[in-house]
């Protein structure tokens, strides 16, 4: 693994930011880590990159313990933050100018053909740079020396539509080469390319999974019922958002794995009609699991 975690807490004052994560980000993968605002997002990626210190638990990153990542380490990671510090004065070329002194592996001819896709002005000065212009040069930045992890933190987060395409289409030129790390809200952006995702809610991590994995067991399900029935009572943990209308069951299955299955379960029970299932995108999924919690929450743990 790239990224191992084990039993991460991190605590700010009375709040437990961070509780029990255990994050495994696979060589080669891009891994989206998706939840919520203030659920603990760039926390974590804050202590994966030794920004911030966890108060339990262990990381490592490449290979080494997160608290021992030295400058040799960081060579070979790319970062970028929403929140990230540029040097304003310098010009867009005198900024890969410093950064190409830093990292032996910086290319040239790829710093060129990413300003050109880019079309970032060389000498316009960075604290002239519009907010996406600015997320084109930090991308350049951690492209260019071709690292073996490029962690990203919130990268799309507002820029334009046009902007978020020019920004997804530099990343995936060269997201063959490396393990990518990603935390965004742009989920219909970011899913058509990552391969694992996981989901973060109030500081626990809920899923981890390959993409695929995670598209195949998730479904929208739509019951025709052949008479009036009452909802069972408890349903099963694998219905997430059952709603009862008349001769309509509606929820989200999280363990679909046939349609002829699906149907003879439901069938025993309900006495169905008609059963369809239709996959969900991911931003969906997530909102799903944000509602089934805070239902489950509501009811309160005697539920």
């Amino acid at each position: 693994m790239i990224i191992e975690t084990r039993g991460v807490r991190k605590r700010f004052g009375k709040l437990e930011a961070i509780e029990d994560l255990n994050l495994s980000v696979p060589e080669g993968s891009v891994f989206a880590l998706i939840g919520p605002n203030g659920t603990g997002k760039t926390t974590t990626i804050r202590m994966l990159m030794n920004i911030l210190q966890p108060d339990g638990g262990s990381i490592e990153v490449l290979g080494t313990p997160s608290r021992k990542l030295t400058y040799k380490n960081f060579r070979q990671i790319g970062y970028v933050s929403e929140s990230q510090k540029l040097p304003e004065g310098l010009t867009i070329d005198q900024y890969f100018t410093y950064l190409r002194a830093l990292y032996p592996g910086w290319d040239p001819a790829l710093q060129r053909e990413l300003c050109l896709q880019f079309e970032l002005p060389a000498a316009r000065k960075l604290k002239h740079l519009s907010h996406g212009m600015r997320m084109k040069a930090l991308l350049v930045g951690a492209l260019a020396f071709r690292p073996q992890l490029l962690v990203l933190d919130e990268p799309l987060s507002g820029l334009d539509t046009l902007v978020r395409d020019e920004v997804v289409s530099g990343l995936l030129q060269q997201a063959h080469e490396t393990t990518v790390l990603i935390s965004s809200h742009e989920l219909t952006e970011i899913e058509h390319f990552i391969t694992h995702v996981a989901f973060m809610q109030n500081g626990r991590l809920l899923l981890q999974e390959a993409i695929e994995n995670l598209q195949r067991r998730f479904r929208h399900v739509t019951v025709t019922l052949s008479a009036l029935k009452r909802m069972p009572e408890p349903c099963p943990d694998t219905w997430l958002l059952p709603e009862l209308e008349g001769h309509r069951l509606r929820f989200v299955t999280s363990n679909f794995e046939d349609e002829q299955v699906l149907y003879r379960e439901i069938t025993r029970q309900f006495g169905a009609v008609k059963v369809d299932s239709e996959p969900l995108p991911l931003r969906t999924v997530a909102n799903t699991l944000m509602q089934a919690r805070k239902r489950a929450n509501a009811r309160g743990p005697s539920a």
